[in-house]
């Protein structure tokens, strides 16, 4: 065995060294990136919920509101004016 194929056995295992360090980074960056992505979403989907709930309030409120003065004005009176 030479020393030539040492070395180039050396080599290769350091490229393959290195392409697997570069997968796993961009495997890594992707599953960051992804996480990132779903917390963003989740934060956002929250926001909804609760701008949702508090218009759902909001609305549960006014129909209390509108019922309320519905059954408070229920005596009702017509007049009319003859001039004569």
């Amino acid at each position: 065995m030479s020393i030539f194929s040492i070395n180039d056995n050396s080599n290769y295992n350091s490229i393959l060294s290195q392409a697997k360090a570069n997968k796993e980074s961009k495997e890594n960056s992707k599953i960051s990136f992804a996480n990132t992505f779903l917390k963003q979403n989740a934060s956002k989907l929250n926001e909804i919920q609760s701008a949702n709930s508090q218009t759902l309030v909001r609305s549960e409120v006014l129909n209390s509101t509108n019922i309320s003065n519905t059954s408070n004005n229920t005596n009702f009176s017509i007049s009319s004016k003859t001039s004569s």
